[in-house]
């Protein structure tokens, strides 16, 4: 069986359906493949967060500009690298107002998220809200027979949004923008094979003429005009992990539910001469392990009566950072001192006011204590030895702690300070410290885990793979994961992986060959 479409899309997450779809409205054929069995990657377990700047819809609230939106990226990302050329800056700011555009005109329902802020308001260009998106929920069953073929944030234990029986709508804004590409996709011709591997990339000259594709059983060659990789990253692969990334690493420490992002595709394309770039990087964020899985702590460190501290019982940063940044700051640390894992200290206020991972707030995880995913003791003295952190450090740290959170400064780090912690300390999620003293004492493992990785195939301002020698790879694209990001070493926002890959996605989507 052989099948020729204009472009295929290796991939089913929001970026390579955003790209279906686009394509489609412009007369394109397009087929759509992934390994998984469940469309949505990603993106459908995730807040579904997308920042895009200079969106219309914050037209009332915090009025932006293309301009403004330059100005920040430059100040945020300084020199310029082969992924993060100015032409892809350029491409990216002037994109998303007219993505966000398109996905209204689209009836994807999205609205600013109020209050939140880019993750460094203070720069030139910065703004404290409107540039982070995200859809309302929608119901399911649009999607007729595909609902049972999407993933579902339910179906991870714990996960974003509880399971609710008999309920059709949408517990993640993540799952509502799958559900949402997935029915536009499905309802104007595109075709779409679950459960599908991309084996091989078929090449015709010098160019990418297609895919081989397992399904049903059986190899079978996939002509094609272009070939988009919207794949994801490699954020799955043990072996590449430790090839590219900082160590320690495990893929147990990813937030990621795309368990197929093994960076297959990433290893066929630079096979083919594809050039890659800034494998040592991620969507840094720290995570704790609970019930076999890495659970962000993103809505947990900032908040009052907590700290974290490494092995020596010191703390090292502010605990408030927007996640990339804290996350990174585990491995800056561990150059000198072991703080992998570093530790979540928590007093008892914190513990029954606040969510953490797969326990309410208040509860008490007896089989979590017994296995020791999470620590109780009585005195912090006790829970320094029972963490093997120095006993001293631990104690020295809270007494220094708990003096500035009774002057309401932390002298060290500026905890609750920054212009991200103050833009959000609105939303109840940030806040100054308090202190830590009221027993028992809670703590947690905490570890430098992902969203997924940053790194991959280099491409051009058009979403073009590109060879080493810097000329494009003709009929290869990639967006997302897949490519290698123009945010190295940072993020300007929430929603940033989420925005950046859907910008490539149509950029790749609506390029048209030039002579």
């Amino acid at each position: 069986m052989a099948a020729d479409f204009d472009l295929v899309v290796v991939g089913a997450g929001a970026a390579g359906l955003l790209a279906a779809v686009a394509a489609r409205r412009l007369g394109s054929s397009v087929l759509v493949v992934d390994a998984d069995p469940l469309a949505g990657g990603s993106t459908a377990i995730s807040d579904g967060r997308v920042w895009l700047p200079g969106n219309h819809l914050a037209a009332k609230l915090a009025p932006d500009s293309t301009a403004d939106a330059d100005i920040y990226v430059e100040a945020l990302l300084g020199e310029t690298t082969p992924a993060s050329s100015a032409a892809r800056r350029g491409a990216f700011t002037r994109t998303a107002p007219k993505l966000a555009r398109w996905l209204t005109s689209s009836n994807v329902p999205l609205a600013v998220v109020r209050g939140l802020p880019d993750h460094h308001p203070d720069l030139p260009g910065g703004r404290t809200q409107g540039r982070v998106l995200a859809p309302h929920s929608l119901d399911r069953r649009v999607l007729g027979p595909w609902e049972e073929s999407l993933r579902t944030s339910g179906e991870r234990p714990g996960g974003l949004g509880r399971f609710l029986p008999g309920s059709h709508a949408t517990r993640t804004a993540g799952e509502a923008l799958a559900v949402h590409l997935l029915h536009r996709a499905t309802a104007n011709g595109v075709d779409v094979w679950l459960d599908s591997p991309v084996v091989d990339l078929l090449i015709s000259g010098e160019a990418v003429s297609g895919v081989v594709v397992r399904h049903d059983g059986a190899d079978h060659s996939v002509t094609a005009g272009r070939v988009l990789l919207a794949s994801g990253g490699f954020e799955h692969d043990q072996g590449l992990r430790e090839e590219y990334l900082p160590l320690p690493t495990d893929q147990a420490w990813s937030t990621s539910g795309a368990d197929h992002n093994t960076g297959d595709l990433l290893k066929l394309a630079t096979a083919r001469g594809a050039a890659a770039a800034e494998l040592d990087e991620a969507w840094w964020t720290p995570v704790m392990l609970a019930e076999g899985r890495a659970w962000s702590l993103d809505e947990v460190r900032g908040r009052p009566h907590c700290l974290i501290v490494d092995a020596a019982g010191d703390r090292f940063f502010d605990e408030s950072l927007p996640a990339n940044t804290a996350g990174r700051a585990l491995y800056e640390r561990s150059r000198g001192m072991r703080a992998v894992p570093s530790f979540l200290i928590m007093d008892n206020r914190h513990r029954q006011s606040v969510e953490l991972g797969p326990w309410a707030a208040g509860s008490t995880p007896r089989k979590a204590i017994e296995s020791g995913e999470i620590v109780r003791a009585h005195t912090l003295n006790d829970l320094a030895q029972s963490l093997g952190v120095d006993r001293a450090g631990l104690l020295g740290t809270a007494v220094r702690f708990n003096g500035f959170a009774a002057k309401g400064k932390d002298l060290d780090f500026s905890r609750g300070e920054s212009a991200w912690a103050a833009s959000t300390r609105e939303t109840g999620k940030r806040r100054t410290p308090a202190k830590v003293d009221k027993p028992p004492f809670w703590a947690v493992k905490v570890y430098p885990g992902d969203r997924g990785t940053k790194g991959g195939l280099l491409i051009d301002e058009r979403s073009r793979v590109l060879r080493t020698d810097g000329s494009a790879l003709d009929g290869l694209y990639a967006c997302g994961g897949a490519a290698a990001s123009i945010f190295k070493g940072t993020s300007p926002g929430p929603g940033a992986a989420l925005g950046a890959a859907l910008v490539e996605a149509f950029l790749a989507a609506t390029d048209q060959p030039r002579p």
